[in-house]
């Protein structure tokens, strides 16, 4: 009887999953085929470079900041089939793969199926992610390597086999083809050697040494083969990235763009003081670079109190309750028609669910103890690790949060997810603890509350004037 409950069970996680999986990627090509913009985000630069592509150029992989690989890639679908259509089922296949890879990381991290199960139910609600379907832009294979990437390292660490030694070679070679599409893993090597530190303090000396040679490797196979040989090395980059991000010139801080004139005044008068220093001519790309460079520095040594405060602030807005723009876009303008501000609910109803229930989940039953175990703290730095490199290393945007939520919010999510349901995990909860979520919640709330007014009614102009570029409220 035993045997054949269990086995029973097994099949209803193994439908169950198969079920959801199967649902996002339906749900995802429904999505595809109700879209109606096509050039959101960035997408813009990779359809040129599918253009230049057509007429028989050959960009090089990094253009001045941009990548153009997927450009290739889709180059590649279209001439098989005629349209950007097949490319677009790749993205949706991928995204599933995607989510399958988070099942198995939730899997292995904490040896109970409902709990990777209910990472993979809340993956399936997170509409922004079905949202990137129809985006011809790199956030999918983002997201893609970074989940395969850990899953490798957590499959390296879980045991001793043969076979698992071969990880060592296989998460460097995939870090590198990563950076083809975003940078996002450019410095996950240093994130591999110090966790290896944390083996040799446990003396698991094997560990060390499989985590600490992935490292190595990986900083070696960057440097026989830089970055720097796909490039086109006649265009300069442009340093707008970084130098919004660490100075207060873009929007209220932290943001992409001037916005506001005194702002953009500001930034001209002190470019032509500095030209006029320099006995620049005009304000080259490199001129440019230059004063932006001296501008970070002089900000970060004179106001480091201000660049906290800004870096915090970075942090606290790309997780804040502005919808995406891109996603607001895609489903404002879909077949369906929906109104702005139901399409926004649509949006955002699933994703505050997915990090109140983090927070909720970390705040209860998060313990000390937890770091003992290596896998839940690799968890813990590549989440720290993703929120540092998508919110702190240049300016912010909502959309830098979904690989986020989805390699390193829901992965320990469904690690606290089991403690949920233990009676006895419940009843030790101390009321510090009540009390300390009941200030977190307040302080989220306040926060959101803030953006809300903020967009809505001081910049209500501002804000409505970004929506009505697609819609006509």
């Amino acid at each position: 009887m035993g045997n054949n409950y269990l086995g029973n069970k097994e099949q209803r996680y193994k439908v169950i999953l198969f079920l959801l999986l199967g649902f996002n990627l339906i749900f995802k090509l429904l999505i595809f085929y109700n879209t109606n913009s096509f050039y959101v985000s960035e997408a813009g630069s990779n359809y040129g470079y599918l253009q230049a592509i057509e007429k028989g150029m050959h960009p090089m992989l990094f253009q001045a900041g941009y990548r153009s690989i997927l450009a290739y890639i889709g180059y590649f679908f279209k001439s098989l089939t005629g349209t950007l259509g097949a490319f677009f089922w790749f993205q949706a296949l991928v995204s599933t793969l995607s989510i399958y890879i988070l099942y198995l990381i939730c899997l292995r991290l904490t040896n109970e199926k409902t709990s990777a199960l209910f990472a993979v139910l809340l993956a399936t609600i997170f509409m922004d992610y079905h949202l990137l379907t129809p985006v011809f832009y790199y956030q999918i294979f983002e997201i893609f390597f970074v989940l395969l990437v850990v899953y490798l390292v957590l499959w390296m660490i879980d045991g001793n086999k043969p076979m698992r030694s071969a990880a060592v070679l296989l998460v460097p070679l995939i870090i590198y083809i990563s950076v083809f599409f975003r940078g996002t893993l450019g410095y996950f090597a240093w994130l591999l050697i110090g966790m290896s530190l944390y083996f040799v303090l446990r003396k698991e000396y094997r560990l060390f040494a499989k985590l600490a040679a992935a490292g190595m490797i990986t900083m070696i196979l960057f440097s026989m083969l830089p970055q720097g040989n796909y490039k086109n090395k006649n265009i300069v980059s442009v340093n707008d990235f970084k130098f919004y991000g660490h100075t207060l010139y873009g929007g209220d801080g932290g943001e992409g763009r001037f916005i506001y004139e005194e702002n953009e005044a500001r930034y001209q008068k002190r470019l032509n003081e500095f030209m006029r220093e320099h006995n620049y001519d005009s304000p080259t790309i490199q001129v440019r670079n230059e004063f932006q460079s001296r501008e970070i520095r002089e900000f970060i040594l004179k106001s480091p109190h201000k660049w906290l405060w800004l870096q915090a602030r970075k942090v606290a807005f790309t997780f804040g309750i502005v919808p995406v723009r891109d996603s607001l876009e895609l489903l404002s303008t879909g077949k369906l028609h929906m109104k702005w501000y139901l399409s926004a609910f649509i949006i955002q109803a699933p994703y505050v669910i997915i990090l109140l229930g983090f927070i909720v989940l970390i705040v209860l039953f998060f313990r000390i103890s937890d770091l003992n175990n290596g896998k839940f703290l690799f968890l813990m730095l590549v989440l720290f690790y993703l929120i540092a490199s998508t919110c702190l290393y240049g300016h912010y945007q909502e959309r830098y949060r979904h690989v986020v939520i989805l390699a390193g919010i829901l992965p320990v999510s469904a690690f606290y997810f089991c403690r949920l349901a233990d009676r006895s995990s419940m009843k030790s909860i101390a009321r510090i603890k009540n009390i300390l979520l009941v200030l977190i919640l307040l302080i989220i709330f306040s926060h959101w509350g803030y953006q809300a007014y903020n967009a809505l009614v001081v910049n209500k102009g501002r804000y409505l004037k970004a929506v009505n570029q697609f819609y006509i409220l």
